[in-house]
């Protein structure tokens, strides 16, 4: 009897532990249901009270991103000039372009040996110089009629000289004007190479050849080099002229017929020596003019080496 009675008072603890568990889980389930139920108001809550700020103020969610992409695109627009700046530097490469003096292409200098031409070629060419220009007349290789020039003619006069032409006696510039030749051949420095400096030969010389130009637009100019002396003149007590000095007008002149578009004829070469002098054979007794066999080689020559 006594262990019949201990068994229910173990089973009524058991059973009361029991039913004050299943008392208490309810509890816990509601507490957090009512916090979940809490936050899932107090969240709708605010969500529609931004709705009602936004509906009020005009608002739209989605403009703030939409603004942010506007600033980060204004702000790459504003920065874009700097990138742009170094195209204001292009205009520069047109000063670089040549000058109009600048030779022609096709212009090789000197003027390098041809087929002979026939001497009805110098009917087309007026040759200005002093008395060794005047020579080619004098021994008929060229007609008198297209040779201006005078004795003792030096740059300095060129522009006022007057000779006798078709045309009457006239200045050089004048007869020029008047014939419209296809050729100007120029020789002139011989007289003056020995006190006119370089620099105001050549002066006077690019202002001829312009003025040339001007009356007869169509006519292309054939600078010649002055020829060598003998080496006799080289030591002569009386007006002595130096072939190193010649040899650096000539220089010079090249330059000139480059840089303003002229063709340069190099008779100086083609008459001196060796030793880089004209022949004594080759000269008269002055050691600076030629006797007629020279004139035979210059003419020889001018006609070998025509422009184009």
């Amino acid at each position: 009897m006594e262990g019949s009675g201990r068994t229910p008072r173990r089973r009524g603890k058991e059973t009361e532990h029991t039913i004050h568990n299943r008392k208490r889980r309810p509890r816990l389930r509601f507490r957090f249901g009512v916090i979940v139920f809490i936050w899932v108001v107090v969240f709708a809550s605010c969500f529609g009270l931004y709705m009602f700020a936004c509906n009020l103020f005009g608002m739209d969610p989605d403009q703030e991103s939409s603004a942010d992409t506007t600033e980060a695109a204004s702000d790459t627009t504003e920065s874009a000039p700097e990138t742009t700046e170094p195209v204001a530097t292009e205009p520069e490469a047109t000063e670089t372009e040549p000058p109009a003096t600048t030779a022609p292409a096709e212009n090789v200098n000197p003027l390098p040996e041809r087929d002979a031409k026939s001497a009805d070629y110098f009917d087309d060419c007026i040759f200005v110089g002093d008395s060794i220009t005047v020579g080619l007349s004098t021994y008929q290789f060229v007609p008198a009629t297209r040779v201006y020039a005078t004795i003792g003619l030096n740059i300095t006069r060129v522009m006022t000289e007057t000779v006798a032409t078709e045309y009457g006696k006239i200045p050089i510039l004048e007869g020029i004007e008047q014939a419209q030749p296809k050729y100007v051949y120029v020789m002139l420095g011989s007289n003056g190479i020995a006190w006119l400096s370089n620099e105001t030969m050549l002066k006077q010389y690019h202002e001829f050849t312009s003025a040339v130009q001007e009356v007869s637009p169509d006519t292309e100019i054939v600078v010649m080099s002055i020829p060598p002396v003998t080496a006799g003149r080289e030591n002569a007590s009386e007006s002595p002229i130096q072939n190193s000095d010649i040899n650096t007008y000539n220089s010079e002149l090249l330059k000139m017929a480059n840089e303003y578009g002229y063709h340069y004829l190099d008779i100086n070469t083609a008459l001196k020596g060796n030793d880089g002098k004209l022949p004594e054979a080759d000269a008269s007794k002055d050691g600076m003019h030629f006797n007629k066999a020279t004139y035979e080689v210059l003419v020889d020559y001018l006609l070998r080496h025509t422009p184009l």
